[in-house]
Parts: C-alpha cells; structure tokens; sequence
C-alpha cells in the first residue's frame, strides 16, 4: 500500500467534513496491518478532537474509501484519531503553528552526523525547519525528516532557548534574545 497516494485524496475528503489530516500511518499490531489517520479541525480555534470528531471522520470516510479504494478496508482496520499532546508535525504548517516549542525530529539520514534533535521550533521556511539545540542552531529539511513530534512532557526539563522564535516564511532566521 502506498501511502502518498492515499494522502491526498484523504486530505481532500477530510476536509469536505471539516477535518485536516495531520499525519497518516500504515501500523502492524501482530497479524493486523491498520491504516491509522491523526485529525484536527481546519479551525484550529475549535480545540482540540474529541470521540465525537473521531466518530464523524470515520463515518464520513468509509463510504468514501469503500467506492474510491475498493480493496482497501478488507487488508486493513482504519483507525481515526486525535494527535495527541505529543502530535506530529508533518507539514510546514505545523512547525509554524507550534513555533517556540520543544520537538523531536529524527532524520532518515544523518546531517553533520547527527540523525536525532530535540529542540525549540525556532524559524520555519518551505523547506526546512530551525531547531535550537542546546543553544545551536540546526536546519533540518523536511526531506530528511523521517519522523518528527512536539515534546510537551521535556519542555520544563529542557535547557530554554537562548534565540528567539522567528515567524518567517521566508529563508530560515534567527535573533539574539534579550536575556
């Protein structure tokens, strides 16, 4: 099953129901393979999912799948959810949202040796994303991110960030906090 063919046209359908597909993922719970969506409201302003949202996507999908991806539902349990306090961040979008938080990034390959950052969303651009990490600045490509989470439960532990989070959409930036 390719999941970058499935992505759009369930992002498209998704958002016909007023939902935004944050991240899709293809999981393997023993003999089980499970196509598992992570919702959100287009309007973010509605806070966050709940059941009923979770309830409404799947309702609104499965007749939708059932005539678009025939075979689809019969190798795979379809699984809707929220993303959670530890949400991932699949697009641009996301990283700006949450700019000035504390993310883990894994990478498919590794950039200057290093394969695994956790650190503030500092500046985001189209292509790239801005991590301060321990008080470095680190670009990372979206085309290297393999994976890549908010880390809510690290932020208090977590060294604060000696930059200032840049809202820019332009080349990734940064400046000197005042501390």
């Amino acid at each position: 099953m390719d999941l970058q063919k499935l992505h759009a046209p369930i992002d498209r359908q998704l958002a016909l129901l007023g939902y935004e597909l944050v991240c899709l993922e293809s999981v393997r719970e023993g003999k089980e393979q499970t196509l598992r969506l992570y919702i959100d409201h287009l309007d973010h302003a509605k806070g966050g999912i709940t059941l009923d949202d979770c309830v409404a996507a799947n309702d609104g999908l499965v007749a939708w799948i059932d005539v678009e991806f025939p075979d689809l539902r019969e190798d795979l349990g379809l699984e809707i959810s929220s993303p959670g306090i530890e949400r991932p961040l699949a697009k641009a979008d996301h990283y700006r949202r949450f700019l000035g938080r504390l993310a883990r990034v894994q990478t498919s390959v590794p950039l200057s040796g290093q394969k695994r950052f956790k650190g503030w969303i500092n500046a985001v651009s189209e292509v790239a994303v801005v991590l301060e990490e321990d008080g470095v600045l680190k670009t990372v490509p979206f085309a290297s991110v393999q994976k890549a989470r908010l880390a809510p439960f690290d932020e208090e532990k977590a060294p604060k960030p000696k930059f200032t989070a840049v809202p820019v959409d332009g080349p990734a930036s940064a400046e000197k906090s005042a501390d």
